[in-house]
């Protein structure tokens, strides 16, 4: 029997713990409830709390862990990005999480083939593809938020039949016991294979043996040969003892989907498959399920003799389509579709317009003879296609955003013979239906007879986890004794399935599955309960529950797709985790001082609130908009009272702010040690001193103070030039001219002096707002939770623009990205149609770059995107002005939000400087940096060692009037 986080003492942890500090630093071993709590929190339905969790940097450190938890029966279980939907990534005891340093890859024979470290995300890896026209093999819906080794431990696929067993070239492992090899190494060298075999002794001669007796009986590879014509992750990949002679093949290849109840998985080389670049799509709807099931054979046929031809087959149910109905780009028949009809979205794919020509023509000759209810169209719009498929992920959002309060939406993940799926999804809308899961909608990957089905359960009562109980049985009648299908296709068994793995696989089989946990894992300390165990109840115990109460966070499903986008990843809490401390706070008692003190700076303080997370949540939830509502109900009423005033005499707090910047500024440079160059960055003479307790010290170093121009333009002064009324931000008018290494005066002027000087080359008058320095789009007080005075001042601004514009007619400039995107979002609808506003990015693409020529810069540049631009789909228009102005820019990976945040980069710099961690290494070579946002500028300036400055500077630099 495996050992249990109950059964193992307090003082072996205690001693575990002791010797771990050894060997791992203490700001790794986390321990705090709150944080326990959360981080213990995955996509799946259940909860399980870890007495310890452990971020591993490395393999040594992940080594130390498994060779000491081996040494105390310690039980174990990895985590990566925690997206698995049954439960395979949470425990009671100690949980070993990635850092965010498992980054690395590599890409050889020309994008044919490339190892990555377990943590890159598959998203990343195929952006590092790309160029090559390659991309990964498997193709999981969370490919943007899983990495390569939690989609190799899973064994994921997608919608292709590709997965990581069939890809996998070669995989670098660390055994329960701390031992590492690498498959490649070991094939490769004997004397490698040797020391492998002399150190494994019992786990090569198991796996032999097994290989042996599974071979010798033709039952039993018939079996396996069966189970694998159609997706199957239930359970042990048992065809690797079948598929492969050589025993380190088979050890490899188990080790894929095992669910960390194996080993780990540590780095991975795959095969690549070809992106090809023609493209053609088409919603077809049927009038009838038996005319989809005919459709989906012909096709299955057409895929096996020329695998590249379909690329997919989507099938989508009635309550699917109508769930999805409304979503950009959807037919408008979608409205008057009834409960016969069914989908397939069907993508073809070709190396040329020739041969995708003659691959649409076959397919719609496919489609000949079945009954449409209307006629199939393929289309080649590359917008449309995005439209198709951004529908097709919106099916689980859009089925999870609707559901009631405090319910789980629920996925499951079933496959059928390609022949019997037209029948089987018939029962399978049967029984949800006779459980009176009336929400429920089916749609999956057809090709692979893969269905998905999603419905809402509660678990609040003990007859909600009786009828789901019983339901999840019928299930597992239905797929295993009716139809020979897999409980599980793609998601894993997990907790959710482990309890009916023998009744899928056979007592025979499931014996050897119990014979393969026991030789890799003889102690029993990889995720115990996970793939294999011995409670039959396991499946409807420690559910996680989902307190219901805040509209703004009630529609989570803690999938934990938001956390790449999070500046704070890294630091303290994700947007998940922040939701799910909130929803403790909210069902919990405790108000201790060390909890609140815990979710004041790693949920409040440390939040950017940046809400890129909303960009990728799939069901569009703002995280920043909590931790704003959460700073609203903190504000006192004197706070009220001060926010009140700063916003009716804004024109003073701007002069008093540029007076604190002259004395921050002061002070900054009387702690500065004599080292030009390390103008950016504040090194205290004195640590202890009072200006460190003050919070001079690790900070940015403060630019220089903005000074007012002396002459400003008037409106109407000429009457020849087009006029654009230019909106300087507050904070540009707050802080002057970067602290630039510099002698070019150009590149050192304030910002609004480059502004008003390209403008005049592009043939604009620039026309100033009165009394400028009291206005506001309200971001700071926004922000600071404080949303009356951020209406005022949003409506206040309106008032100047429309009258500085003459009545909309001139078009407005706004120089900040996130000033231009606060404001759109905070008029109404009829105060935007009075007014033509412009972010920074927009107005060059179409008002300046038109007007001036360009020389391109040779020399490499930086570019930040900002999180305001991302969110604002600001993405291509940002990348085509940067190829216009320079020749070589990079974009660094995996930097989102810079986390400077308004003024946090002054007040909570290690925000800034978490979220830019890996910017200094990405930026090496280029001699400078551009972006959209004056604050963000100062932090990037701070980390990266280049001066970077708003893309005006750059764009005035490469640019001449036109004559």
């Amino acid at each position: 029997m495996s050992p249990t986080a109950t059964s193992v003492s307090d003082n072996h942890y205690q001693s575990f713990l002791s010797e771990l500090k050894t060997a791992i630093p203490a700001a790794q071993l986390i321990d705090e409830p709150l944080k326990n709590l959360v981080y213990s929190t995955d996509a799946s339905f259940y909860r399980l709390i870890a007495k310890l969790v452990v971020i591993v940097d490395n393999e040594t450190q992940l080594k130390s862990t498994l060779q000491l938890a081996n040494q105390y029966l310690i039980p174990v279980c990895f985590r990566a990005a925690g997206t698995s939907l049954s439960g395979q990534a949470i425990t009671d005891s100690v949980l070993i999480k990635l850092s965010s340093k498992w980054q690395d890859y590599e890409i050889s024979d020309d994008g044919q083939i490339i190892t990555m470290q377990c943590g890159v995300l598959g998203s990343a890896a195929n952006s590092a593809l790309l160029p090559f026209g390659k991309g990964l093999g498997p193709m999981p819906a969370s490919i943007d938020a899983a990495t390569v080794g939690g989609m190799a431990i899973n064994n994921a696929a997608g919608m292709n039949s590709l997965d990581t067993y069939g890809q996998m070239l070669s995989a670098k492992f660390i055994l329960a016991n701390g031992y590492e090899f690498d498959s490649k190494e070991i094939k490769a060298n004997p004397s490698k294979r040797s020391e492998f075999i002399k150190s494994n002794t019992g786990l090569v001669d198991g796996i032999e043996l097994l290989m042996q007796q599974v071979r010798s009986k033709p039952d039993l590879v018939e079996r396996i040969s069966t189970k694998y014509q159609i997706k199957n992750t239930t359970g042990y990949s048992l065809r690797a003892l079948i598929e492969f002679d050589d025993v380190i093949d088979v050890i490899s290849h188990l080790m894929i989907g095992s669910e960390g109840t194996l080993g780990f998985i540590s780095h991975i080389t795959h095969k690549t498959v070809d992106i090809l670049p023609f493209k053609a799509t088409s919603l077809v709807i049927f009038d009838s399920l038996s005319d989809a099931g005919l459709a989906v054979q012909r096709l299955k046929e057409v895929q096996i003799s020329s695998p590249s031809s379909i690329a997919a087959a989507e099938l989508i149910d009635f309550l699917a389509l109508k769930a999805i109905k409304d979503e950009p780009g959807m037919p408008l028949c979608l409205h008057h579709i009834s409960h016969n009809n069914v989908a397939l979205l069907i993508q073809v794919e070709g190396h040329s317009n020739q041969e995708l020509d003659e691959r649409v023509m076959s397919t719609e000759a496919l489609l000949a003879g079945l009954t449409l209810f209307e006629p199939a169209v393929f289309t080649r719009e590359l917008k449309q296609i995005k439209c198709y498929w951004q529908m097709r992920k919106a099916i689980f959002p859009a089925v999870g955003a609707n559901r009631p309060a405090g319910t789980t939406a629920l996925i499951e993940d079933v496959a059928f013979p390609i022949d019997s799926l037209p029948n089987a999804l018939v029962d399978l809308q049967s029984l949800l239906l006779e459980f009176e899961y009336h929400d429920a909608v089916i749609y999956g990957h057809a090709l692979d007879g893969n269905l998905h089905f999603i419905f809402s359960q509660a678990f609040d009562t003990q007859d909600h986890i009786d009828r789901y109980e019983l339901f999840m049985r019928k299930v597992v009648d239905l797929v295993v004794d009716k139809y020979q299908g897999s409980l599980k296709a793609e998601h894993g068994t997990g907790r959710n399935m482990a309890p009916f793995v023998e009744h899928e696989w056979g007592t025979p089989l499931y014996e050897v599955m119990l014979q393969i946990k026991r030789l890799f894992d003889p102690n029993g300390i990889l995720n115990p309960d996970v793939m294999i165990t011995e409670d039959q109840q396991l499946f409807i115990k420690n559910i996680k529950p989902l307190v219901a109460g805040n509209e703004l966070i009630d529609k989570c499903i803690e999938c934990g797709f938001c956390e790449r986008q999070c500046p704070s990843r890294n630091l303290t809490f994700t947007p998940r985790q922040r939701i799910v401390a909130q929803r403790h706070l909210m069902a919990c008692n405790d108000s201790s001082q060390s909890l609140i003190k815990t979710f004041q700076y790693n949920v409040n303080d440390t939040c950017a609130g940046c809400g890129l997370c909303e960009t990728s949540c799939p069901v569009g939830i703002n995280t920043g908009d909590l931790v704003r509502q959460l700073r609203t109900k903190s504000n006192s009423p004197l706070s009220n009272k001060i926010a009140n005033t700063v916003a009716n005499y804004f024109g003073l707090a701007v002069k008093a702010s540029r007076l604190g910047v002259k004395v921050g500024r002061f002070i900054q440079s009387k702690l500065l040690q004599d080292k030009p160059h390390q103008k950016n960055i504040v090194q205290p003479k004195f640590p202890h001193s009072l200006f460190g307790k003050m919070g001079y010290l690790n900070r940015p170093a403060l630019p220089k103070a903005y000074k007012a121009p002396k002459n400003v333009v008037k409106s109407n002064s000429s009457i020849g030039k087009p006029k654009v009324v230019l909106f300087s931000a507050c904070v540009s008018r707050v802080f002057g001219s970067a602290l630039s290494t510099t002698t070019d005066k150009a590149l050192d002027s304030q910002q609004d002096v480059v502004f008003n000087r390209l403008l005049d080359k592009a043939g604009y008058e620039v026309i100033k707002p009165d009394q400028i320095d009291s206005l506001c789009c309200g971001l700071p007080f926004k922000s600071k939770g404080f949303p009356e005075q951020a209406k005022q001042k949003a409506d206040s601004l309106f008032e100047s623009l429309l009258k500085a514009s003459n009545q909309g007619e001139f078009p407005i400039l706004i120089d900040t990205s996130q000033c231009s995107s606060q404001l759109i979002s905070a008029l109404t609808p009829s105060q935007k149609d009075q007014l033509s506003l412009y972010d920074p990015l927009t107005f060059v693409n179409s008002h300046l770059l038109p007007k001036l020529n360009v020389t391109p810069k040779a020399q490499p540049v930086a570019f930040h995107l900002t999180c305001a631009a991302r969110k604002d789909d600001k993405v291509t228009v940002a990348l085509d002005i940067m190829k216009v102005c320079a020749t070589n820019v990079v974009i660094p990976e995996q930097v989102t939000c810079c986390g400077f945040a308004g003024d946090k980069g002054f007040t909570v710099p290690e925000l800034n400087q978490s979220a830019l961690a890996e910017l200094k290494q990405q930026v090496q070579g280029c001699q400078s940096g551009y972006s959209t946002s004056r604050t963000c500028e100062i932090g990037l300036s701070h980390h990266s060692g280049i001066n970077y400055q708003s893309i005006y500077y750059l764009i005035d630099e490469v640019t001449n009037a036109k004559v």
